[in-house]
């Protein structure tokens, strides 16, 4: 990134608040907040400002490194899909063998169904039944 947009965005940065310490190295925007939970705030706020006043074809990733967080500017493909409005679970680029197949995966769902108690399956539909005012 050229030192004029390094520049604008380290102003940008100063007006925000809610930062300790800034930092610009080789591209990548290093920053230290006095809370951690503003992260995705601060997040949408530097790809607003990169999008309108830097690259209207970019994008910004987010990391957290330690106990500071990591903005790299991307072109706009190279993007995490936090800002799409697709569904993202973040599992989407893993390998099939890292897919967490936990105690609700359609699987365990599945068999949790086929040996429910008879008693379980019962007050169930006593509860249906008595919603619908049977």
């Amino acid at each position: 990134m050229d030192n004029k947009n390094t520049r604008k965005i380290l102003l940008f940065i100063d007006g925000i608040g809610g930062i300790n310490r800034q930092e610009m190295v080789h591209g990548t925007l290093y920053l230290k907040l006095d809370n951690d939970r503003d992260c995705d705030f601060i997040h949408t706020e530097i790809r607003k400002f990169y999008k309108e006043f830097v690259n209207p074809e970019g994008g910004v990733n987010m990391y957290a490194v330690g106990d500071e967080f990591a903005f790299d500017f991307v072109p706009q493909d190279r993007e995490a899909p936090v800002f799409s409005d697709e569904d993202y679970s973040g599992k989407e680029d893993m390998m099939p063998s890292d897919v967490d197949k936990g105690i609700w995966s359609e699987f365990a769902e599945e068999e949790l169904m086929n040996n429910m108690p008879e008693d379980v399956d019962t007050m169930l539909d006593l509860m249906n039944d008595a919603k619908e005012g049977r």
